[in-house]
């Protein structure tokens, strides 16, 4: 939380305040969860932990305070303790909506889908216009593939805000999972009217290009997403893909290295490394890159099949000099300092 400097000046007012209150009066439980909350606003989460413990010596029934307990505890990324709090919130009062709300949202992150849909699903019973709950809500049925419902939740979130840049965002995954694109393209546009500068809107304009096959497109999009955030490795590897699936391969290599200077622990670039100089015919840097994708990613049964199907691969001797006397890594490194020479011009 940041807070402007007069409103952080406000807030440090309002904590002297309540700190007055309840040295003179420990017994008011109201200052106590007002201090706590005011500590949460000026992110003071220990302090704030502290104001509604003392709270709850004095009423352990008040579910406010376990709520506000449970908010210090998340912000304080101690996950577990505010799961318990705001849980016991809902034991004595189990139609707070809020509560409802942190628990749905933290499963969704956690993975933890059918919680997520448990309580989101309260939630909005109780509180239809809850935008950011339907979105939620609809983001969970994403993960959970369930593509008409997701719909339905996400529609409802942005019939409440329309500007609401991540539900647009989620609808289209929807409607990728429906095989809609055409319906998911429009939705992004959507997006890109509301705020252009968004780069995963036009990462995921690439990868539904993509699908419906339109190569063009798709590597336009995906170079409009590195020219936004160019230290996201991701959108590099993305724009590699596009580059290969147009079979233009230099490109792609060159794509590709950029990801890996930002991330050298990325098996997928290795891997679309590996394709892309296999289509070049350069089967010992293929090899090496399917090596490296299975290092990282043992489990990636397309890196196996194609490492299986490799031939025997002879030394490189192409391009190297009669007197260099260069064996196994050695080679692939000269090889592979040669065909920098002839990609360098194709960087994106």
């Amino acid at each position: 939380m940041f807070l402007k400097r007069e409103d952080n000046y406000n807030i440090h007012e309002q904590i002297e305040t309540y700190q007055k209150v309840v040295k003179n009066n420990p017994q008011d439980i109201w200052s106590l969860i007002r201090l706590g909350y005011t500590y949460t606003r000026a992110s003071k989460y220990r302090e704030a932990v502290e104001a509604y413990k003392q709270a709850l010596q004095l009423d352990p029934s008040m579910y406010l305070a376990h709520y506000g307990l449970g908010y210090s505890y998340m912000k304080y990324k101690r996950i577990d303790e505010a799961i318990n709090s705001f849980q016991t919130a809902l034991e004595y009062n189990p139609n707070y909506i809020q509560a409802h709300y942190r628990l749905g949202y933290i499963a969704c992150e956690q993975q933890r889908y059918e919680d997520a849909v448990f309580h989101l699903t309260k939630l909005v019973e109780l509180e239809e216009k809850h935008a950011k709950g339907h979105f939620c809500l609809g983001k969970s049925y994403n993960s959970m593939e369930r593509w008409d419902d997701a719909v339905t939740a996400l529609q409802k979130a942005l019939e409440l805000n329309p500007g609401f840049e991540f539900a647009w965002y989620q609808l289209s995954v929807a409607y990728v999972g429906k095989k809609q694109y055409q319906q998911a393209m429009e939705t992004l546009k959507k997006v890109v009217e509301i705020n252009p500068n968004l780069e995963y809107i036009y990462d995921q304009m690439g990868r539904i290009y993509l699908k419906m096959r339109r190569f063009k497109e798709a590597i336009e999009m995906h170079k409009r997403a590195v020219e936004i955030a160019p230290k996201l490795a991701y959108l590099w590897k993305n724009l590699g893909v596009a580059y290969l699936r147009g079979n233009k391969y230099w490109e792609a290599i060159a794509s590709l290295n950029k990801s890996l200077d930002i991330n050298k622990n990325n098996g997928t670039a290795h891997y679309y490394l590996g394709c892309s100089y296999q289509n070049l015919g350069e089967k010992a840097l293929s090899e090496k890159h399917f090596r490296e994708t299975l290092r990282l990613l043992p489990n990636h049964q397309k890196a196996k099949l194609l490492l299986n199907e490799l031939e025997p691969v002879e030394t490189i001797t192409a391009d190297i000099k009669p007197d260099e006397s260069l064996t196994g890594d050695s080679v692939i490194d000269k090889k592979l300092q040669l065909l920098r020479e002839k990609w360098k011009g194709n960087t994106p």
